[in-house]
Protein backbone atom coordinates (compact mmCIF):
# COMPACT_ATOMS: atom_id res chain seq x y z
CA UNK A 1 0.00 0.00 0.00
CA UNK A 2 1.10 3.28 -0.73
CA UNK A 3 2.01 5.37 1.82
CA UNK A 4 -0.10 8.60 2.99
CA UNK A 5 -0.18 11.40 5.43
CA UNK A 6 -0.64 11.23 8.82
CA UNK A 7 -2.85 13.70 10.36
CA UNK A 8 -0.94 15.58 13.51
CA UNK A 9 1.53 17.66 11.11
CA UNK A 10 -0.13 17.57 7.76
CA UNK A 11 1.83 20.07 5.48
CA UNK A 12 5.03 18.39 6.87
CA UNK A 13 3.88 15.29 6.63
CA UNK A 14 2.45 15.72 3.22
CA UNK A 15 5.57 17.30 2.29
CA UNK A 16 7.55 13.89 3.74
CA UNK A 17 5.37 11.19 1.67
CA UNK A 18 5.97 12.79 -1.66
CA UNK A 19 9.52 13.02 -1.12
CA UNK A 20 9.36 9.17 -0.32
CA UNK A 21 7.38 8.84 -3.31
CA UNK A 22 9.89 11.00 -5.70
CA UNK A 23 12.74 9.07 -3.92
CA UNK A 24 11.04 5.31 -4.55
CA UNK A 25 10.22 6.84 -7.92
CA UNK A 26 6.92 6.93 -8.32
CA UNK A 27 6.67 9.75 -10.42
CA UNK A 28 10.05 10.31 -12.58
CA UNK A 29 9.32 13.58 -14.91
CA UNK A 30 5.99 15.43 -13.58
CA UNK A 31 3.73 15.59 -10.84
CA UNK A 32 0.17 15.23 -11.54
CA UNK A 33 -1.99 18.19 -11.55
CA UNK A 34 -2.87 19.47 -7.79
CA UNK A 35 -6.52 18.42 -8.00
CA UNK A 36 -4.94 14.47 -9.15
CA UNK A 37 -2.72 15.27 -6.18
CA UNK A 38 -4.59 16.08 -3.81
CA UNK A 39 -6.96 13.28 -3.92
CA UNK A 40 -4.57 10.35 -4.43
CA UNK A 41 -2.76 11.89 -1.15
CA UNK A 42 -6.45 12.32 0.57
CA UNK A 43 -5.27 16.33 1.55
CA UNK A 44 -6.76 19.70 0.41
CA UNK A 45 -5.36 22.04 -2.06
CA UNK A 46 -4.15 24.47 0.05
CA UNK A 47 -2.09 21.76 2.24
CA UNK A 48 -0.77 20.76 -0.76
CA UNK A 49 0.23 23.89 -2.18
CA UNK A 50 1.95 24.19 0.94
CA UNK A 51 3.62 20.76 0.98
CA UNK A 52 4.94 21.46 -2.47
CA UNK A 53 6.39 24.75 -1.59
CA UNK A 54 9.01 23.09 1.14
CA UNK A 55 9.68 20.50 -2.06
CA UNK A 56 10.31 23.39 -4.26
CA UNK A 57 12.42 25.50 -2.02
CA UNK A 58 14.32 22.25 -1.43
CA UNK A 59 15.05 21.46 -5.01
CA UNK A 60 13.41 18.61 -5.65
CA UNK A 61 10.80 20.12 -8.23
CA UNK A 62 10.60 23.07 -10.47
CA UNK A 63 7.62 25.00 -11.61
CA UNK A 64 6.77 26.70 -14.93
CA UNK A 65 4.07 28.38 -15.69
CA UNK A 66 1.15 26.29 -17.28
CA UNK A 67 2.79 23.77 -17.32
CA UNK A 68 2.89 20.64 -13.92
CA UNK A 69 5.57 20.84 -11.71
CA UNK A 70 9.02 18.92 -12.71
CA UNK A 71 10.78 16.85 -10.60
CA UNK A 72 14.71 16.90 -10.30
CA UNK A 73 16.46 13.85 -10.35
CA UNK A 74 19.00 15.20 -7.74
CA UNK A 75 20.96 11.95 -7.46
CA UNK A 76 22.23 12.85 -10.49
CA UNK A 77 22.23 16.21 -11.11
CA UNK A 78 24.00 16.72 -7.46
CA UNK A 79 27.78 16.34 -7.44
CA UNK A 80 28.58 13.55 -4.84
CA UNK A 81 31.29 14.10 -2.65
CA UNK A 82 30.64 18.34 -2.34
CA UNK A 83 26.57 17.76 -1.35
CA UNK A 84 25.05 18.33 2.24
CA UNK A 85 21.84 17.55 3.53
CA UNK A 86 20.09 18.90 6.77
CA UNK A 87 17.40 16.64 8.40
CA UNK A 88 15.22 18.36 10.44
CA UNK A 89 11.43 17.52 11.73
CA UNK A 90 9.29 19.87 10.67
CA UNK A 91 9.95 23.24 8.92
CA UNK A 92 12.59 26.10 9.62
CA UNK A 93 9.60 28.45 10.39
CA UNK A 94 8.56 26.62 12.97
CA UNK A 95 12.07 27.01 15.19
CA UNK A 96 13.25 30.32 16.53
CA UNK A 97 14.51 33.13 13.90
CA UNK A 98 17.96 32.42 14.76
CA UNK A 99 17.95 28.62 13.48
CA UNK A 100 16.76 29.98 9.63
CA UNK A 101 19.64 32.56 9.98
CA UNK A 102 21.92 30.10 10.64
CA UNK A 103 20.88 27.62 7.86
CA UNK A 104 20.77 30.53 5.56
CA UNK A 105 24.62 31.20 6.85
CA UNK A 106 25.64 28.18 6.19
CA UNK A 107 23.99 27.59 2.92
CA UNK A 108 25.62 30.90 1.49
CA UNK A 109 28.88 29.88 2.48
CA UNK A 110 28.98 26.51 1.08
CA UNK A 111 27.30 27.43 -2.41
CA UNK A 112 29.61 29.87 -2.75
CA UNK A 113 32.33 27.57 -2.21
CA UNK A 114 30.58 25.18 -4.94
CA UNK A 115 28.88 22.56 -2.53
CA UNK A 116 24.83 21.72 -3.19
CA UNK A 117 22.92 22.54 0.31
CA UNK A 118 19.10 21.34 0.50
CA UNK A 119 16.92 21.09 4.18
CA UNK A 120 15.18 17.68 4.26
CA UNK A 121 12.24 17.96 6.50
CA UNK A 122 12.04 14.25 7.71
CA UNK A 123 9.08 13.99 10.86
CA UNK A 124 9.18 10.32 10.46
CA UNK A 125 12.65 9.77 11.14
CA UNK A 126 12.29 11.56 14.47
CA UNK A 127 9.95 8.96 15.70
CA UNK A 128 9.96 5.71 16.55
CA UNK A 129 12.58 3.45 14.10
CA UNK A 130 14.08 5.54 11.40
CA UNK A 131 16.08 2.61 9.58
CA UNK A 132 13.68 2.23 6.99
CA UNK A 133 13.47 5.49 6.08
CA UNK A 134 17.09 6.40 6.46
CA UNK A 135 18.23 3.65 4.16
CA UNK A 136 16.07 4.85 1.68
CA UNK A 137 17.62 8.44 2.30
CA UNK A 138 21.34 7.66 2.08
CA UNK A 139 20.87 4.91 -0.71
CA UNK A 140 19.32 7.31 -2.93
CA UNK A 141 22.16 10.11 -2.08
CA UNK A 142 25.18 8.46 -1.82
CA UNK A 143 28.31 10.62 -0.91
CA UNK A 144 26.12 13.06 0.86
CA UNK A 145 27.28 14.79 4.22
CA UNK A 146 24.31 14.52 6.24
CA UNK A 147 23.37 17.15 9.08
CA UNK A 148 21.78 16.21 11.51
CA UNK A 149 19.26 18.74 13.82
CA UNK A 150 18.19 17.97 16.99
CA UNK A 151 18.32 14.30 16.66
CA UNK A 152 17.11 11.74 18.41
CA UNK A 153 19.31 8.85 20.11
CA UNK A 154 18.10 6.35 17.33
CA UNK A 155 19.57 8.65 14.47
CA UNK A 156 22.79 9.43 15.69
CA UNK A 157 23.18 5.42 16.64
CA UNK A 158 21.63 4.77 13.25
CA UNK A 159 24.31 6.83 11.05
CA UNK A 160 27.40 6.39 13.72
CA UNK A 161 27.04 2.49 13.33
CA UNK A 162 26.50 2.69 9.61
CA UNK A 163 29.34 4.95 9.23
CA UNK A 164 28.07 7.68 7.69
CA UNK A 165 29.69 10.92 6.73
CA UNK A 166 27.05 12.68 9.66
CA UNK A 167 27.53 16.30 11.58
CA UNK A 168 25.48 17.49 14.69
CA UNK A 169 24.01 20.50 14.41
CA UNK A 170 23.19 20.14 17.98
CA UNK A 171 24.25 17.78 21.11
CA UNK A 172 25.40 14.40 20.83
CA UNK A 173 23.74 11.65 22.80
CA UNK A 174 25.51 9.59 25.57
CA UNK A 175 28.11 7.49 23.42
CA UNK A 176 28.16 9.24 20.88
CA UNK A 177 31.09 10.56 18.78
CA UNK A 178 29.81 12.35 15.95
CA UNK A 179 31.78 15.65 14.95
CA UNK A 180 28.98 18.52 15.85
CA UNK A 181 28.28 22.16 16.34
CA UNK A 182 26.81 23.39 19.51
CA UNK A 183 26.15 25.86 21.66
CA UNK A 184 28.28 25.44 25.39
CA UNK A 185 25.30 25.29 26.80
CA UNK A 186 26.82 23.53 29.77
CA UNK A 187 29.08 26.36 30.70
CA UNK A 188 25.87 28.81 30.38
CA UNK A 189 24.17 26.80 32.52
CA UNK A 190 26.65 26.67 35.55
CA UNK A 191 27.11 30.51 34.65
CA UNK A 192 23.17 31.08 34.95
CA UNK A 193 23.46 28.69 38.29
CA UNK A 194 26.04 31.74 39.82
CA UNK A 195 24.62 34.55 38.50
CA UNK A 196 21.68 33.48 41.14
CA UNK A 197 24.08 32.81 43.68
CA UNK A 198 25.67 35.82 43.62
CA UNK A 199 22.26 37.70 44.53
CA UNK A 200 21.49 34.71 47.25
CA UNK A 201 19.14 32.63 45.61
CA UNK A 202 19.59 29.22 47.23
CA UNK A 203 16.48 27.93 46.25
CA UNK A 204 16.31 27.02 42.24
CA UNK A 205 14.47 25.35 39.85
CA UNK A 206 14.84 24.11 35.83
CA UNK A 207 12.11 24.10 33.38
CA UNK A 208 12.83 21.59 30.59
CA UNK A 209 10.60 19.91 28.60
CA UNK A 210 10.00 16.41 28.73
CA UNK A 211 11.36 14.48 25.48
CA UNK A 212 15.02 13.58 23.86
CA UNK A 213 16.96 16.98 23.12
CA UNK A 214 20.14 15.85 23.83
CA UNK A 215 21.42 19.04 25.79
CA UNK A 216 18.68 19.47 28.10
CA UNK A 217 19.93 16.65 30.50
CA UNK A 218 23.08 18.14 30.47
CA UNK A 219 22.29 21.29 31.51
CA UNK A 220 20.58 19.77 34.28
CA UNK A 221 23.35 18.03 35.35
CA UNK A 222 25.58 21.63 35.02
CA UNK A 223 23.03 23.63 36.84
CA UNK A 224 23.50 21.40 39.80
CA UNK A 225 27.31 21.74 39.90
CA UNK A 226 27.23 25.57 39.72
CA UNK A 227 24.60 25.46 42.15
CA UNK A 228 26.57 23.97 44.53
CA UNK A 229 24.94 22.98 48.23
CA UNK A 230 21.71 25.22 46.96
CA UNK A 231 18.31 23.30 46.62
CA UNK A 232 17.80 22.47 42.86
CA UNK A 233 14.52 21.44 41.62
CA UNK A 234 13.31 19.66 38.48
CA UNK A 235 10.31 21.11 36.83
CA UNK A 236 9.29 18.84 33.22
CA UNK A 237 6.80 20.25 31.27
CA UNK A 238 4.67 18.19 28.53
CA UNK A 239 4.62 19.61 25.19
CA UNK A 240 2.40 23.47 24.61
CA UNK A 241 1.31 25.84 26.64
CA UNK A 242 -0.84 24.02 29.39
CA UNK A 243 2.28 21.46 29.79
CA UNK A 244 4.73 24.53 30.79
CA UNK A 245 1.85 26.03 33.24
CA UNK A 246 1.01 22.27 34.74
CA UNK A 247 4.67 22.25 35.04
CA UNK A 248 5.18 25.95 37.23
CA UNK A 249 1.76 25.18 39.30
CA UNK A 250 4.16 23.90 42.56
CA UNK A 251 5.71 27.30 42.21
CA UNK A 252 2.39 29.12 42.22
CA UNK A 253 0.56 27.28 45.13
CA UNK A 254 4.27 27.81 47.60
CA UNK A 255 5.62 31.25 47.04
CA UNK A 256 9.28 31.58 47.89
CA UNK A 257 9.43 27.35 47.84
CA UNK A 258 11.71 28.83 44.73
CA UNK A 259 13.39 32.36 44.19
CA UNK A 260 15.17 31.41 40.95
CA UNK A 261 13.48 29.69 37.92
CA UNK A 262 16.42 28.60 35.00
CA UNK A 263 14.31 27.81 31.67
CA UNK A 264 15.71 26.23 29.11
CA UNK A 265 13.78 27.27 26.38
CA UNK A 266 13.00 30.56 24.33
CA UNK A 267 9.05 29.33 23.82
CA UNK A 268 8.94 28.28 26.91
CA UNK A 269 10.14 31.23 28.74
CA UNK A 270 7.30 33.22 27.66
CA UNK A 271 4.71 31.20 28.93
CA UNK A 272 6.75 31.11 32.33
CA UNK A 273 6.95 34.71 32.21
CA UNK A 274 3.28 35.84 31.54
CA UNK A 275 1.74 32.86 33.59
CA UNK A 276 3.62 33.47 36.67
CA UNK A 277 2.79 37.23 36.58
CA UNK A 278 -0.89 36.39 36.14
CA UNK A 279 -0.89 34.02 39.12
CA UNK A 280 0.27 37.14 41.35
CA UNK A 281 3.51 36.47 41.27
CA UNK A 282 6.27 39.42 40.77
CA UNK A 283 9.41 39.31 38.51
CA UNK A 284 11.74 39.42 39.40
CA UNK A 285 10.28 41.27 43.04
CA UNK A 286 9.12 37.00 44.59
CA UNK A 287 10.63 35.47 41.47
CA UNK A 288 13.66 35.64 39.30
CA UNK A 289 14.10 34.35 36.04
CA UNK A 290 16.78 33.52 33.67
CA UNK A 291 16.42 31.61 30.20
CA UNK A 292 19.27 29.35 28.54
CA UNK A 293 18.20 30.70 24.62
CA UNK A 294 17.67 34.34 23.03
CA UNK A 295 14.65 34.88 20.36
CA UNK A 296 13.95 38.20 19.06
CA UNK A 297 10.65 38.30 20.47
CA UNK A 298 12.08 37.31 23.82
CA UNK A 299 12.92 41.71 24.51
CA UNK A 300 9.57 42.90 23.64
CA UNK A 301 8.49 41.51 26.62
CA UNK A 302 7.81 43.30 29.97
CA UNK A 303 10.43 42.76 32.20
CA UNK A 304 13.15 41.54 29.49
CA UNK A 305 14.51 38.49 30.89
CA UNK A 306 17.54 37.58 31.27
CA UNK A 307 19.22 35.46 28.79
CA UNK A 308 21.81 34.22 26.66
CA UNK A 309 22.53 35.04 23.12
CA UNK A 310 24.75 33.92 20.36
CA UNK A 311 25.86 34.79 16.96
CA UNK A 312 24.01 33.02 14.28
CA UNK A 313 26.97 34.05 11.97
CA UNK A 314 29.59 32.25 14.21
CA UNK A 315 26.96 28.94 14.30
CA UNK A 316 26.98 29.12 10.95
CA UNK A 317 30.57 29.57 9.81
CA UNK A 318 31.77 26.84 12.11
CA UNK A 319 29.14 24.15 10.71
CA UNK A 320 29.74 25.06 7.24
CA UNK A 321 33.61 24.80 8.11
CA UNK A 322 33.37 21.13 9.27
CA UNK A 323 31.52 19.95 6.12
CA UNK A 324 33.79 21.30 4.18
CA UNK A 325 36.47 19.97 6.17
CA UNK A 326 35.04 16.49 6.73
CA UNK A 327 37.64 13.90 6.80
CA UNK A 328 36.58 10.45 7.60
CA UNK A 329 39.59 9.12 9.43
CA UNK A 330 39.30 11.67 12.05
CA UNK A 331 35.64 12.81 11.79
CA UNK A 332 35.00 10.80 15.19
CA UNK A 333 38.30 12.23 16.72
CA UNK A 334 37.22 15.87 16.83
CA UNK A 335 36.49 17.91 19.71
CA UNK A 336 32.89 19.55 19.74
CA UNK A 337 33.31 23.16 18.35
CA UNK A 338 31.27 25.08 21.36
CA UNK A 339 30.30 28.43 21.15
CA UNK A 340 29.76 30.29 23.79
CA UNK A 341 26.97 33.01 24.10
CA UNK A 342 27.10 36.70 26.34
CA UNK A 343 24.66 36.91 28.62
CA UNK A 344 22.45 39.06 28.77
CA UNK A 345 20.73 41.66 31.34
CA UNK A 346 17.39 42.13 30.70
CA UNK A 347 15.53 42.95 34.00
CA UNK A 348 13.79 39.46 35.55
CA UNK A 349 17.11 38.99 38.21
CA UNK A 350 17.23 40.28 41.64
CA UNK A 351 18.31 39.83 45.03
CA UNK A 352 16.52 36.91 46.40
CA UNK A 353 13.72 38.14 48.64
CA UNK A 354 14.66 36.04 51.07
CA UNK A 355 17.36 38.40 51.72
CA UNK A 356 15.04 41.31 51.84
Amino acid sequence: MKPLPRRHSLIAETAAVLRQRLDEGEWSLHLPGEMELAALLQVGRNTLRSALAIMEGEGRLLTSKGSRRRVVPLSKNVPAGKRAVLLMAKPEREFPPSTAQWIEGTRARLESEGWTFRVSIEPEIYRGDPELRLKALTNTLPGTIWILHRSTPAMQRWFQDRGERTILAGSRHEGMLLPQVEIDYRAVSRHAAGRFLSRGHQRLAILRPEGLFAGDAECVAAFREGAGRADVIELRSRPGTIGVMEALRPITRHLHSVTGLFVLHADHCVTALTFLQQKGISIPGDLSLICREDAPYLELLCPEPARYRHRTTTFSSRLASLVMRYDDKTAGKRRPALIMPSAIDGATLAASPVLK
